[in-house]
């Protein structure tokens, strides 16, 4: 598939809360702070949901959202080379994990932080720290998506009070990071984007071998500031942009 640059929809995050009414217990807990990024939850949705709780293909929320192609992006990222790289990759590898989602839906991709230390992410698993799985770019065709919005909407209140972030819920149910040296990633939901495609500035890019920080790496594709919400420099980032 061709892309060019007019084929491209571009929504900044707020274009997401027209849909708010819709699924406003994402943001109604007791505890706003554990609430993640409530705007990637409508966003998994993009599929089919009545308004009754049940799904079905005869009704969409987002009628307004056009296309099946979708690329979704932090803010806080540099985008190094041409975006179409993530539009021609193979959607459909199937996932074989029992009773989850049929071949016909193939896998979405998402982020593989290269840059951690793998013994450090196995150690540090029951204590939600440490995760290999970043959602900073995902890429996902529509339906890809929608078993991850149905597990969370199922299980709101035990995942939010669980789980401190969006990563480490993703990590411990969509991601089997076990499997990794044997590879045999078809045991995953989710196919990672390889080495040198994406890294991040405050962190580095490959452990071990490649973990110069605060540095910017053209050649790869897209550059993150993952993680670092409480040490950024504000003007730091704004002269690299």
């Amino acid at each position: 598939m061709e892309f060019t640059e007019k084929d491209y929809d571009i929504l900044l995050p707020t274009a997401w809360d027209e849909y708010e009414g819709l699924h406003s217990r994402f943001r109604n807990q007791q505890a706003p702070s554990n609430m993640w990024a409530y705007r990637k939850l409508y966003m998994f949705q993009l599929d089919y949901y009545t308004a009754t709780g049940g799904w079905d293909e005869s009704e969409r929320d987002f009628k307004s959202i056009q296309g099946d192609n979708f690329l979704y992006l932090d803010l806080d990222v540099i985008i190094h080379q041409d975006l179409k790289y993530f539009f021609d990759l193979d959607m459909k590898q199937s996932w074989t994990a029992e009773t989850k989602v049929t071949a016909v839906h193939g896998k979405p991709w998402i982020v593989r932080g290269w840059w951690n230390n793998m013994n450090e992410c196995r150690k540090n698993y029951a204590a939600m720290q440490s995760t290999p799985i970043n959602s900073s770019v995902i890429r996902w065709n529509r339906g890809q998506l929608t078993e991850i919005y149905k597990h969370i909407a199922k299980n709101l209140d035990v995942l939010f009070f669980t789980y401190p972030t969006i990563d480490n819920y993703l990590n411990h149910f969509w991601y089997n990071m076990c499997y990794e040296d044997s590879g045999r990633t078809d045991e995953s939901f989710f196919n990672v984007f390889p080495k040198g495609d994406i890294y991040s500035y405050y962190t580095g890019n490959i452990f071990p071998s490649d973990m110069e920080q605060k540095k910017l790496r053209p050649d790869h594709r897209i550059c993150l500031f993952n993680n670092s919400a409480d040490t950024n420099d504000v003007e730091e980032l704004k002269s690299l942009w």
